[in-house]
């Protein structure tokens, strides 16, 4: 009997584990495999049967019963939800949290080699996706993009930005752990860990490079701190600080340049086209390009005549490319033109198809460099604090979507508006709002807690956040370093991000957590247990 039990077991971890396997594939290669795979692993936990020994790991197991908790909150919060609808949308978008959790906390444990083998894999898996986003952005494929962050092609560039993440550190800490490794694996994980950083900067998610920097700072703090000799100490802290230093004195040169505003002429109503006409100048209008203000020395009928003869993109229409009157207004702005029909014909060949492709300032032609993103956000800001609409703007956009936030959580502050209740809500705040025209930038709050708190209320809020961390201490896994980046990672994003709100989310947040948990993913190991180990899951695997 025993030995049936146990072809049994080694039956359903073969296939359990080549389902984990593609599940990590999944995660940042196809949303569809992504929603299937979950499924799957529930059906091959229910043929196994074996129900009261999963039931006893269950019960023993309380941070596993926290996880699934957060799913039953969502279930629960529709019996005040103000929208069905939507409740039971989100009720769907989170059931992985119900079903990862579940199959992996109640499954046979993973050792050491094994967890190292899906996260490499997982790591291959990203590095694809990456190429063929490099591949879109050389455009040597069909598929046109107008902003770095559209070569993201199977899920969102701010989910995508945090499964690099993931990866690099995960990578970071197999490189760096006492297990001896050959050079073959060894240079594996240097050029991964190098060419993921530097697609991350290509990416140009803000969120993907922030939680890169804080993550970084971190772990370099926490390894500075356990070097014994002092003056080794000092000089690497030194190093440290000079290289912390340098993107903050980046980023101010770039404001103080942003505000290095031209000098007005005192003859500026009086001035003339080439050809005779005036402009409009609108000097109450601060808005700057470039420091040269966007609304003085315009003339759109000039423009409008001129750019019809240069471009095919009709200059009073809107295009998908991401053209429209105002991109050609700025672009001309940035170079310090004056808008009119000379400045026009003084474009080249390249600034028309820049123009064309939603450019709204020349230097942002190089696609390779920190600064455009870095000046897109200091634009969105000034023309915000000026007061410029701020839909389509990432960083403001959010600004707004946080003060809502918290008007709708004043109004329900202990159980919130129930599951999905969110939507609603934030419509009756559109509808009193002078921005947001456009239903397309009618988003949920970009905050997670803040989420929580809209759905769930205070209280409901407060139970979440300690569900999610509690598991932690529970388990005693707070000096897993993989664990605990992850949900650094998880955990930061947090700050501009619904990110537990979304299936790509969801699905690696269910996936990654209670298979650090309930595995022996960090267990010391000599090069020869690993070897024992590795020998031993082959022959699981084959037989």
């Amino acid at each position: 009997m025993n030995r049936i039990f146990q072809e049994h077991t080694t039956t359903y971890f073969k296939g359990y584990y080549v389902l984990l396997i593609l599940m990590v594939i999944s995660l940042p290669l196809s949303k569809a495999l992504s929603s299937i795979i979950p499924g799957v692993l529930m059906f091959w936990w229910l043929v196994d049967r074996h129900f009261l020994e999963k039931f006893r790991l269950l019960k023993q197991r309380k941070g596993l019963i926290l996880i699934i908790s957060i799913y039953l909150i969502y279930v629960i919060g529709l019996l005040w939800t103000n929208s069905m609808e939507w409740g039971v949308l989100d009720v769907t978008i989170q059931l992985p949290l119900l079903v990862l959790p579940l199959v992996i906390g109640t499954s046979p444990r993973l050792n050491y080699f094994q967890v190292k083998q899906i996260l490499y894999v997982f790591a291959l898996a990203v590095v694809v996706a990456s190429f063929c986003s490099v591949w879109v952005l050389l455009g040597l494929s069909d598929i046109t993009i107008h902003d770095p962050r559209e070569m993201s092609l199977f899920i969102s560039h701010i989910r995508f930005s945090l499964l690099i993440n993931i990866a690099i550190f995960s990578l970071g800490w197999y490189l760096m752990n006492k297990e001896q490794k050959h050079y073959g694996e060894k240079l594996f994980l240097v050029i991964t860990i190098l060419w993921l950083a530097v697609f991350l900067i290509i990416l140009k998610s803000v969120t993907g490079w922030v939680v890169f920097f804080i993550i970084s700072l971190l772990v370099v703090f926490r390894n500075l701190l356990r070097i014994k000799k002092m003056y080794f100490r000092i000089s690497l802290i030194s190093v440290f600080i000079v290289l912390a230093t340098i993107p903050a004195i980046y980023v101010l040169h770039t404001v103080h340049q942003f505000y290095q505003v031209e000098k007005v002429s005192p003859n500026l109503l009086h001035e003339k086209t080439s050809k005779g006409n005036s402009y409009l100048q609108d000097t109450q209008n601060k808005e700057l390009e470039n420091g040269h203000y966007i609304y003085l020395y315009l003339n759109e009928d000039e423009i409008r005549e001129a750019w019809n003869k240069r471009s095919t993109l009709n200059y009073d229409s809107i295009y998908p490319s991401g053209f429209n009157r105002l991109v050609l207004i700025r672009y001309l702005t940035s170079k310090g033109l004056r808008k009119d029909s000379e400045s026009v014909e003084k474009l080249t060949p390249d600034d028309i198809k820049n123009i064309e492709n939603g450019m709204t300032n020349y230097q942002f032609a190089n696609s390779f460099t920190f600064y455009k993103r870095i000046y897109q956000i200091i634009w969105e800001a000034d023309s915000y604090l000026k007061g410029g609409d701020p839909s389509g703007h990432s960083v403001t956009q959010r600004l707004e979507y946080y003060k809502m936030g918290l008007k709708i959580v004043a109004k329900k502050p202990l159980f919130g508006h129930g599951t999905g209740g969110y939507f609603p809500a934030y419509q009756e705040e559109y509808s009193k709002s002078k921005f947001f025209t456009n239903k397309e930038y009618r988003q949920r709050s970009h905050n997670m807690l803040l989420s929580y708190a809209i759905d769930f209320g205070l209280i409901g809020m407060a139970y979440i956040c300690f569900a999610l961390i509690a598991p932690v201490f529970i388990e005693n896994k707070k000096r897993s370093a993989l664990l605990i980046s992850f949900l650094l990672i998880v955990f930061i994003s947090f700050i501009n991000e619904d990110t537990l709100n979304n299936h790509d989310a969801i699905s690696f947040f269910a996936f990654f957590y209670p298979l650090y948990l309930y595995s022996d993913h960090e267990k010391p190991m000599s090069g020869e247990n690993i070897q024992t180990e590795k020998n031993k899951h082959e022959r699981t695997l084959i037989s």
